[in-house]
């Protein structure tokens, strides 16, 4: 359930800090296939700055501290390539809940 009121440029703050070390971000989950938009990897990070009501990323949202394990840039990309590669898919993505979060990460 989400919290009545809260600001989420200070979740944002927080959930930084739990979920991004130097370039390492914090996934549940990589490469993950899909039959979505005609064949896509996926890999879902840990960790979001709001609390949309129906999100349906409850523990890795909620519980960022304990959900997944930290993977840096590279393993990542190697990761959602090998998945797109195996399957002979022509897109990947970071998804489930807000790969925004570590700026230093994505770039």
């Amino acid at each position: 359930m989400s919290p009545k009121g809260y600001d989420p440029i200070e979740l944002t703050r927080i959930t930084e800090k739990i979920v991004v070390k130097d370039n390492l971000r914090k996934y549940y989950r990589i490469a993950r296939p899909g039959r979505w938009y005609g064949g896509i990897c996926a890999a879902d990070c840990v960790g979001c700055n709001l609390r949309c009501v129906f999100c349906w990323s409850n523990y890795p949202r909620d519980k960022p501290d304990k959900a997944g394990k930290f993977y840096s840039p590279i393993e990542v990309y190697t990761s959602l390539r090998n998945c797109a590669l195996k399957y002979s898919y022509d897109k990947i993505r970071i998804s489930g809940n807000e790969p925004t979060i570590g700026r230093r990460h994505l770039l």
